[in-house]
């Protein structure tokens, strides 16, 4: 039996092309390669490589042996993978979601239904969040839109719209509602850690200048103590949210306002069906 760390040296070796590069990328001597090259030779019992000038390069039988190498590291690899997975599966849950409200408000019944269990949660969103649900790194995930993909199992949640915090003096405070364009100017104090959130501020409120806070703390201070406005959203303000002088505006766009979905991977639907049905039934009381 050949030992894998002889595939992924020839492997590497195939990849960087020289004993240099690929010693420097293995962390290992060039020697201690070279001899790891002779040893799969011995073992094989066949040349993989051409030997002149003190440089060394593959023949044609090396270059089969590289593919194959690749192939079997990458399926050792995904078996480690897949085996470290399901051991933190039993153990912990990990969610991914594209927005911390969402995220906070499922936590009660992630402790309900999870509560032995290590419960961890990160904000990701796009093609990461996605196939990190699909490879297993996220056992749960919050997305902003209904997938259609019969990986998945995906169940409506709840929606969210966005709101402007502004001083009762301030330009906007009497309106009803505003416009993205009415944003035009303005300086908005801005938390770092808003999720998908921030895209929608970046593609849809360009003329904004935002003054971007990565310490929560820090940025309540100053939305309490200072001029500037800030955001909210109809989710915090039915928490009966309030803040001295400050007034609460809708933004009438449609990019202001998503529904979210919590979604599974179709294989695990059974395995947290208790847990679905809490949450529309969370949905449907409120």
């Amino acid at each position: 039996m050949i030992e894998i760390y002889l595939l992924e040296q020839l492997a590497a070796f195939a990849k960087c092309g020289t004993l240099s590069k690929a010693a420097e990328e293995l962390l290992i001597s060039q020697p201690a390669l070279s001899r790891s090259m002779k040893k799969l030779e011995d073992e094989l019992g066949v040349k993989l490589f051409v030997r002149e000038n003190k440089k060394i390069s593959l023949n044609e039988t090396g270059k089969l042996a590289a593919a194959l190498a690749r192939s079997q590291v990458d399926q050792n690899r995904e078996m480690i993978n897949r085996i470290v997975e399901f051991d933190r599966s039993l153990r912990s849950i990990h969610i991914g979601a594209c927005a911390p409200q969402p995220m906070a408000e499922l936590m009660p019944i992630l402790q309900d239904y999870f509560g032995d269990m290590t419960i961890s949660s990160e904000l990701v969103y796009g093609g990461k969040l996605l196939k990190g649900l699909k490879t297993g790194v996220y056992h749960l995930a919050i997305l902003r839109e209904a997938i259609e993909d019969k990986e998945l199992f995906v169940q409506r949640y709840l929606s969210e719209s966005l709101y402007i915090c502004v001083p009762e003096d301030h330009r906007l405070a009497a309106c009803e509602s505003v416009k993205f364009t009415d944003l035009k100017g303005e300086r908005f104090l801005l938390y770092q850690h808003i999720g998908f959130w921030m895209s929608v501020c970046e593609e849809y409120m360009k003329d904004t200048t935002f003054l971007i806070q990565p310490d929560r703390d820090t940025f309540a201070d100053l939305v309490a103590n200072t001029g500037y406005p800030a955001f909210a959203s109809d989710r915090i303000l039915a928490e009966d949210y309030r803040m001295e002088g400050r007034v609460f505006v809708p933004i009438d766009e449609e990019k202001a306002r998503y529904t979210f979905y919590i979604a599974c991977r179709s294989e695990d639907r059974k395995k947290y069906a208790a847990f679905f049905n809490s949450v529309r039934s969370e949905v449907i009381s409120k």
